[in-house]
């Protein structure tokens, strides 16, 4: 509806009863039964995911409107799963009213477990909400909670396997590790605690060379073993992002897919329809 309210023929799908998305009444309407894991993806399938993805975004697009309308907030907060889509969050950031959009680097059903949190602790043990602007900004800008571990423990770890290994001072390593990747090698980057959330942002993160055309299928070969039209995540110092991809706010969680501005610089990074996440 305009609103963006939505009514599913559940006739049709299987998740609330089974691991499965659809079941077999979809596969007889659309003439096509599941693809098994090794089948190579046809052009139905390419069909049917866009057609999902058209779907998806109108109707987010309607309920942004919809709750602008009502609200005449300039601020939207999106949660929940479907708030990993990058495509559908871009539409929404340029095409809604809303002025800025939150989206918490972990919206899917892991990250409830903050909201359960913080329902506790101010609802049921009715805690005073003290937000300090400074430390809030800490907070939310901080998304690295998991565990982490020291040089003389990975020391420790090398040693106790026998690992060959070279110690680098912070500078000769970052310039090493930039000549690694500009001679097209892959370095996996590791460093502090871990992120929170399922994105790689840098202290877990395979590293490449993003002007390499070839790179997308060498890591999908010899690493990522997924699918052929997937390709990987630029990372960007934030004051430039704006040269390179149409977008003109901070994107720290890999939330936005906005229109590559210098596609033949890094092919490695852009879709095949231009954009980059």
């Amino acid at each position: 509806k305009e609103d963006g309210s939505i009514h599913l023929n559940m006739k049709y799908f299987a998740f609330t009863y089974d691991n499965v998305m659809i079941n077999d009444h979809f596969s007889e309407l659309f003439g096509i039964q599941p693809r098994k894991n090794n089948e190579k993806a046809s052009q139905i399938h390419f069909d049917i995911g866009a057609s999902a993805q058209k779907v998806l975004e109108d109707v987010l697009l309607k309920m942004a409107n919809f709750i602008h309308e009502k609200t005449k907030m300039k601020n939207l907060c999106l949660g929940g799963g479907v708030a990993l889509n990058g495509v559908a969050n871009y539409r929404i950031l340029k095409e809604s009213p809303f002025e800025n959009i939150h989206i918490p680097p972990s919206p899917g059903d892991a990250g409830s477990a903050v909201g359960c949190a913080q329902y506790l602790y101010y609802i049921f043990h009715k805690n005073k909400r003290i937000i300090k602007t400074e430390r809030a900004k800490m907070i939310r800008e901080n998304i690295y909670l998991g565990p982490e571990y020291q040089n003389d423990e990975i020391i420790q770890f090398l040693d106790s396997k026998n690992i060959t290994y070279e110690s680098l001072d912070t500078l000769s390593l970052l310039k090493k590790t930039a000549k690694l990747i500009s001679e097209d090698n892959i370095v996996g980057w590791y460093q502090g605690k871990m992120e929170w959330g399922p994105r790689a942002l840098g202290n877990r993160s395979i590293l490449a060379n993003p002007q390499n055309p070839k790179m997308k299928d060498i890591l999908n070969e010899k690493i990522k073993h997924r699918e052929s039209f997937r390709p990987f995540a630029p990372a960007i110092l934030e004051e430039f992002a704006s040269d390179y991809f149409e977008i003109n706010v901070p994107s720290p969680y890999m939330l936005f897919v906005s229109p590559v501005k210098l596609p033949n610089k890094i092919p490695a990074v852009t879709h095949v329809d231009g954009t980059g996440r």
